[in-house]
């Protein structure tokens, strides 16, 4: 088990190319998952999902990488890849591969830390067929102010 998380920590650092801890941002969707993003400033970043309605073997974590576009003034659009597991359960581990396509809206201008996202994941499940997944969630990022910020 210990090997587990030690592995989902070492793809959730690699994931992310430079300055990881620049920029952190934190993630809770409506239906008891807490998300952790590296810096969605560069075009590549990372994302770990944990799925908090769920206890001991059962579980469930979803580690992703995102391809980021170019922010406009109210929103981001990112396309990521995604592997969603059971990191504690025996030895069958990856509940399902997904495509998570993410749109973050900053209502406030003044204030771009604060944004509300809205993730729409086809997914393929190993034991079974397609499914598509939706969350709304509420995003708080940390570190350095956006270059958007500095500038105002």
């Amino acid at each position: 088990m210990r090997r587990y998380i030690q592995i989902l920590i070492f793809l959730f650092l690699v994931s992310s190319p430079t300055k990881l801890l620049s920029q952190i941002s934190v993630t809770n969707y409506s239906i008891f998952i807490f998300g952790l993003n590296t810096n969605q400033e560069k075009r590549i970043s990372g994302d770990l999902k944990v799925f908090t309605y769920l206890y001991g073997s059962e579980l469930q974590t979803e580690l992703g990488l995102f391809y980021n576009f170019k922010p406009k003034d109210y929103h981001r659009f990112s396309i990521g890849l995604g592997v969603n597991l059971y990191p504690f359960a025996g030895f069958d581990h990856i509940y399902a591969l997904t495509i998570p396509i993410q749109l973050e809206v900053f209502p406030l201008q003044e204030f771009k830390r604060l944004s509300l996202v809205y993730e729409l994941s086809p997914a393929l499940y190993v034991e079974s067929n397609i499914g598509i997944r939706n969350l709304f969630g509420i995003r708080y990022t940390f570190g350095r102010r956006s270059k958007e910020e500095k500038t105002e």
